[in-house]
């Protein structure tokens, strides 16, 4: 009789954790939605020729069933394709500003992956990363967009010479050479 009870009391303390845990899940599910506008053609054309950057939007905007089980898989899903962006980056992106927004991209993802497993689901940390993640993806169009505009500006005469490194052994003149 005594065990029946016990049985009793956890089915009923474990009803309003559960019912919870799904309300939390629609939550989340609602506020996935995610969007990637790119403005300028000619980044366009260059995200679209990309690849891993295409696997990582499809992935990203195509939201998950509300279960818990599959916004679980949808995380692991975006940290492999946000982990796989670093790796073939287009020439013209590929430099330190890319590698920074692509580092905290995959920083939040992986977060976002990992809170998604603790129980209960903290809900406002979930919120902040997904807004987090969303501006992360609109920052790295805009720093996509910011080569394009740059890559446009024409040299200067002389410009390239002033970029290169500057060889201070081969400009020096003989006599100011120290000798012994």
């Amino acid at each position: 009789m005594v065990t029946g009870c016990k049985k009793q009391t956890e089915t009923t303390e474990n009803l309003p954790l559960t019912v919870s845990q799904d309300s939390l899940v629609r939550s989340i599910y609602n506020q996935w939605k995610f969007t990637v506008a790119v403005s300028n053609p000619s980044v366009n054309s260059k995200l679209n020729s990309w690849e891993d950057w295409r696997n990582y939007t499809n992935e990203l905007t195509i939201a998950p069933n509300a279960s818990l089980s599959n916004l679980t898989r949808k995380a692991n899903a975006l940290v492999e394709k946000s982990a796989v962006l670093k790796n073939n980056i287009p020439d013209l992106y590929n430099k330190p500003e890319t590698k920074a927004r692509l580092a905290l991209l995959e920083t939040n993802i992986q977060n976002l992956d990992m809170l998604l497993e603790l129980e209960p689901l903290n809900i406002k940390e979930i919120n902040v990363l997904l807004a987090n993640i969303q501006k992360n993806t609109s920052s790295l169009i805009n720093q996509f967009d910011e080569f394009e505009i740059k890559a446009k500006i024409p040299k200067e005469t002389g410009e390239e010479q002033l970029h290169q490194r500057i060889d201070t052994i081969k400009r020096a003149t003989l006599n100011t050479i120290p000798q012994e």
